[in-house]
C-alpha cells in the first residue's frame, strides 16, 4: 500500500506542476498580448495625432480628420475606450491639462497622488452594491496600476459661489481645481446624471477667497 501511495504521489506531482506551468504560461502570454495591443493601438494613434498637442483647445486646424476629433469626443463621453496603463493615463491628463490656460497653472497630478486618495477613501458614503462597485474598480487601478475601460480623468477650475452661513446677506467665492475620476463610463449617454459611485475626488483645492456683496 505505500509503495502504491508513493508510486501514486510521483505520478501526480508532475501532473500538477504541469496543470500549474500551463495556467501560468497562459496568464503571462494574456498579459503580454494585452501590453502588444496597446502598444500598437498607442503608436497608431500616435501617427493619426495632429503635430500640435493642444488642437482640441480650439479646433482650428482644419486638416485634422474627423475620426479624430470623433474618437475624443467619443472618449470624453465614454472614458478610455480600452484599459490603459496608469502613469500614461497620468501622462495624457498633464499634457492636455497644460494646453487649457485655466488649468495649467496648477501642479500636475501624479500617479502617487491618485493611489493616496485612493488608500484614504472616498469623500461620499455609499453602500451596498454602489459601494462594492466603486471599491473593486478603485482596488484594481491602486493595485494593478492600471485604468480600466470606461474610466476617465477630468479636471475644472473657475469660480464657485455660494451662500455663507456666515454673511447672509454676501456670498463667498472661491478659485480653485477639482480633479475628479469617473468610472463606469462605457454605457453612458448624453444628458445621463452620474452616480455617486461613478465619481471619485481625487483633489479639490480652493483659492482666493473673496466674499463678494
Amino acid at each position: 500500500m505505500k509503495i502504491a501511495n508513493r508510486f501514486y504521489l510521483l505520478l501526480i506531482i508532475p501532473i500538477i506542476a504541469l496543470i500549474a506551468w500551463a495556467i501560468l504560461s497562459r496568464v503571462a502570454t494574456s498579459e503580454k498580448a494585452d501590453h502588444s495591443n496597446y502598444m500598437n493601438v498607442k503608436k497608431q494613434g500616435q501617427r493619426d495625432l495632429p503635430k500640435d498637442p493642444c488642437w482640441f483647445v480650439t479646433l482650428n486646424d482644419k486638416s485634422i480628420p474627423y475620426e479624430v476629433i470623433s474618437k475624443r469626443e467619443d472618449q470624453k463621453m465614454h472614458g478610455y475606450p480600452e484599459k490603459i496603463p496608469l502613469n500614461e493615463a497620468i501622462r495624457i491628463f498633464n499634457e492636455e491639462k497644460q494646453c487649457i490656460s485655466a488649468l495649467a497653472p496648477y501642479p500636475p497630478l501624479t500617479e502617487d497622488e491618485l493611489i493616496a486618495a485612493i488608500v484614504a477613501g472616498p469623500d461620499n458614503v455609499l453602500s451596498g452594491d454602489a459601494r462594492q462597485f466603486q471599491e473593486d474598480l478603485l482596488w484594481k487601478i491602486a493595485t494593478q496600476k492600471v485604468m480600466p475601460k470606461g474610466a476617465l480623468l477630468i479636471a475644472t477650475t473657475g469660480s464657485r459661489v455660494q451662500e455663507s452661513p456666515l454673511r447672509p446677506d454676501g456670498t463667498i467665492r472661491a478659485e480653485g481645481i477639482s480633479i475628479v475620476l469617473r468610472l463606469g463610463l462605457e454605457n453612458h449617454e448624453y444628458g445621463q446624471i452620474l452616480k455617486p459611485e461613478q465619481t471619485f475626488v481625487i483633489r479639490r483645492t480652493y483659492f482666493k477667497v473673496e466674499t463678494i456683496r
